[in-house]
């Protein structure tokens, strides 16, 4: 065997079937890739018994039970902004409602109603007043149908 050509060799991890060596040639890329394959498998078998022990599972208990109060406080959080914006709006709302001037704005209601009214008895008064036909409109068809 030359020393550019070298056997791979793979452990093979609980759940795989055994693999048969590979001659593999020698390089840098390849080396480091077996190494790095090693590695992982390695770090994966000290992740499953560490996941599996007590102290796996009582990490991940207190991780859960850190993470529940997280999202308890950002509701909690939520629900108190959303309660004071609701509070301040209503707040806005009933100082408005103190400072608008009824008076004033029944007197400009009624302003524009009665501006409104003259200016339909206005045109009402020039169709009137010519002596042309006008169209008849159909309050006047209706009025005529029941005679």
């Amino acid at each position: 065997m030359s020393e550019e050509e070298r056997i791979k060799i793979i452990i093979p991890v609980e759940e795989e079937p055994a693999m048969k060596a590979e001659r593999i040639p020698s390089t840098p890329r390849n080396v480091a890739r077996d190494t790095g394959l090693k590695a992982a498998a390695v770090a994966k078998v000290a992740a499953e018994k560490a996941w599996k022990s007590e102290t796996g599972r009582k990490a991940a208990k207190k991780l859960q039970e850190v993470s529940d109060r997280g999202i308890r406080y950002v509701g909690t959080r939520m629900a108190d902004t959303a309660e004071q914006q609701a509070k301040q709006t209503a707040a806005a709302m009933q100082e408005r409602l103190r400072d608008t001037d009824w008076q004033e704005e029944a007197k400009t209601g009624l302003v524009g109603g009665l501006k409104w009214i003259s200016d339909q008895v206005s045109d009402l008064a020039q169709r009137v007043g010519t002596d042309e036909p006008q169209e008849k409109s159909p309050t006047d068809i209706d009025q005529s149908s029941q005679e």
